[in-house]
């Protein structure tokens, strides 16, 4: 008798045990990624601009809609070499760059 009423005691503080492990290793911590994610949310209201004339105007908007398909021919047709090989990143880098001495080099012309 005395023997079963101390493994119930010892099963109730094992589950408060968990209980209590579970809220601290779990819930806290989500809890805090949740507050600092929506603080850092609320500092940042940087939103894109409605696809227009400002996604026809500016290069980078423009680069980064399109597809990794559409940039490999685009690099084609500014004849950048090695861009088959190239991540996204750099082949926007290498577009843009290259794009840019295109227009110097034409407003430098008119």
């Amino acid at each position: 008798m005395r023997n079963n009423e101390l493994q119930k005691k010892l099963e109730k503080a094992r589950i408060n045990l968990y209980n209590v492990l579970a809220i601290l290793i779990v819930i806290i911590p989500e809890f805090f990624a949740e507050l600092i994610y929506s603080i850092e949310e609320s500092q940042h209201k940087t939103t894109l601009p409605i696809e227009g004339e400002a996604w026809e105007i500016n290069t980078e908007l423009k680069l980064s809609k399109m597809n990794m398909c559409e940039l490999r021919l685009m690099a084609k047709q500014l004849k950048i070499f090695g861009y088959s090989n190239e991540n996204r990143n750099s082949l926007i880098r290498r577009i843009k760059r290259k794009s840019n001495k295109r227009f110097k080099w034409k407003s430098l012309n008119n």
